[in-house]
């Protein structure tokens, strides 16, 4: 049973955490992430669950930035069914409004269309600038020339540029998350920790249905970090991999497609997942009515409110990659007023950490904080003169 399994894995992590912790801080006093890019505990499953909870943690920036007195940010969410998109969409809008602006909200219902359409509801609106919330600038290069024609810079928050891929830069900036990585390898430590975690849950043992997020380079990033990550495990494997789209979610068919791959898997014990939000669309209620969820060791990433619960409550997933997806809307735009006011963009500082029912569980209904807590959003009203 994945109960007595688990509570076990997780007591010895439990005497080794605090060990872990001192010996993985940083002396610089620095904002760099307190975690190392190598396989810190590689080998030593215990080791590995405890770097996963330490994992990295960031700040968010100091330095000063004046907005100007009004202005209308239109923030485009990638899909507001999904709390992936919907937290951090809803936070920019708060963001804005605290600025004193006026913040609008579009929602761009999972598809490339609703996407391109809200980019240009946005220059139709004559917006001061859009923050484009979870997805690359591939699938709407043609909005984005638009914009950049009308001269409404477009950041992007949670999404990569073209010139990721070999293209041109379409947007004004992205939202840089941690000062001492790059945008892939920020996704990919969320799939490395996700494997760390697994590998402490099943002792080393880890037999894995992996799920694919398709839509956006991320999500295969996060998928090559898991991966990279697991490989460091002599006794574990990845025995299948489910591609996964938006459409898949809007059709209603994630749960049956999760379904069908997990039947084909019987000696499956771990399940890594890419987004937090798929859970609440139905993924959890799957993995309860499999049968066979106290054999299943499950992480999510991303960390929505709704997912803690899950997680306290044994629904389905047992831990989340979490980060603050509100501060990712702040954090967008703070990059716009850094564009507008001709400064350098600085890093956001959000970093990573595994939550399960034992570690670094939010209280009920709380977001995502950090241990120790970050208050992100009086740090950007600070840098903004509205402290």
């Amino acid at each position: 049973m994945k109960s007595l399994s688990h509570r076990t894995a997780m007591a010895f992590v439990a005497i080794v955490l605090p060990a872990a912790l001192l010996a993985g801080c940083s002396n610089s006093g620095d904002d760099a992430s307190t975690l190392p890019s190598g396989n810190v505990a590689a080998g030593d499953p215990t080791a590995q669950a405890a770097a996963a909870y330490e994992g990295l943690v960031g700040q968010p920036p100091t330095d000063a930035v004046k907005p100007s007195a009004d202005g209308l940010a239109w923030v485009v969410s990638c899909g507001q069914t999904v709390p992936t998109c919907s937290t951090p969409a809803n936070a920019a809008v708060t963001a804005a409004q605290a600025l004193g602006w006026e913040g609008k909200l579009c929602d761009g219902k999972l598809n490339p269309q609703g996407w391109s359409a809200c980019i240009r509801q946005g220059i139709s609106a004559k917006a001061s600038g859009i923050v484009f919330i979870g997805q690359d600038c591939g699938a709407v290069q043609a909005a984005l020339t638009e914009a950049a024609q009308a001269k409404i810079p477009v950041i992007g928050a949670g999404g990569n540029d073209c010139d990721v891929t070999g293209g041109t830069k379409q947007f004004a900036s992205t939202v840089q998350n941690l000062p001492d990585l790059t945008s892939q390898q920020w996704w990919e430590k969320i799939g490395a920790l996700q494997a760390d975690w697994i590998i402490g849950a099943t002792g080393g043992k880890a037999q894995v249905l992996s799920l694919q997020f398709t839509d956006s380079l991320w999500g295969s990033w996060i998928q090559d970090g898991f991966a990279a990550e697991l490989a460091t495990c002599p006794g574990c494997e990845v025995l299948d991999v489910l591609e996964v789209g938006n459409a898949d979610v809007a059709a209603g068919e994630l749960t049956q497609k999760f379904s069908t791959a997990l039947l084909k898997q019987p000696t499956a014990n771990a399940v890594n997942v890419p987004i937090d939000g798929w859970f609440l669309a139905g993924l959890g209620q799957a993995v309860q009515s499999s049968g066979r969820s106290e054999d299943l060791s499950v992480i999510g990433a991303i960390g929505d409110v709704g997912n803690f619960d899950l997680i306290g409550k044994g629904g389905g997933e047992d831990a989340s990659v979490a980060f603050n997806s509100s501060w990712t809307g702040w954090a967008g735009i703070d990059t716009l007023l850094r564009v507008q006011a001709g400064q350098d963009v600085l890093p956001a500082g959000i970093g990573l950490q595994v939550v399960d029912a034992d570690h670094n569980l939010p209280a009920a209904g709380q977001p995502f904080v950090y241990t120790p807590a970050i208050d992100f959003t009086a740090a950007y009203k600070k840098a903004w003169g509205l402290a």
